[in-house]
């Protein structure tokens, strides 16, 4: 089994998890009492209490964020899993266009993180007066474009 392989996707699947955990939890923004996620607004005290977002209110850079998540996850997970399929298989089957396809699915999953927290932190650096309260969520985002991009480039040349 080719190792560059394994461990591209072995960051992949490391990215995957980052990518998730970024994306489905609350603390893009954590002030004292209140973190803002993509989806929810959660009020922590005196008990933690969230809503959901009428889409209906949302201004436009949520929008995108909201949808390069969602693109992002949609590509990551099938470009996760051919490139097991293709490890698994490799010895049955040399079919080469599995592994370049798994590589681009999952460098272009990285894209679109690094797009959703870009698009975020251009918001709010822009529109946010003093330092920004960035939470655990908004840097778990751009750590996983790290993951994705490099298990993805690496898988790909493996």
């Amino acid at each position: 089994m080719n190792i560059r392989l394994v461990l591209g996707l072995g960051f992949s699947v490391l990215g995957l998890l980052l990518y998730v955990v970024g994306i489905a939890t609350t603390a893009w923004l954590s002030t004292a009492g209140v973190e803002q996620g993509l989806w929810q607004l959660c009020v922590l005290v005196p008990a933690r209490a969230c809503a959901w977002y009428d889409i209906s209110t949302l201004v436009a850079f949520n929008h995108a964020c909201r949808f390069f998540a969602l693109v992002g996850a949609l590509l990551l997970i099938p470009g996760v899993v051919l490139g097991i399929l293709y490890a698994v298989k490799q010895g049955f089957t040399d079919k080469v266009y599995m592994k370049k396809t798994a590589g681009g699915l999952i460098i272009a999953a990285g894209a679109c993180g690094f797009l959703t927290a870009a698009i975020y932190t251009g918001y709010f650096q822009a529109n946010y007066i003093g330092a920004v309260p960035y939470g655990y969520s908004f840097y778990l985002t751009w750590v996983q474009t790290l993951f994705t991009v490099g298990g993805g480039v690496v898988c790909l040349t493996a």
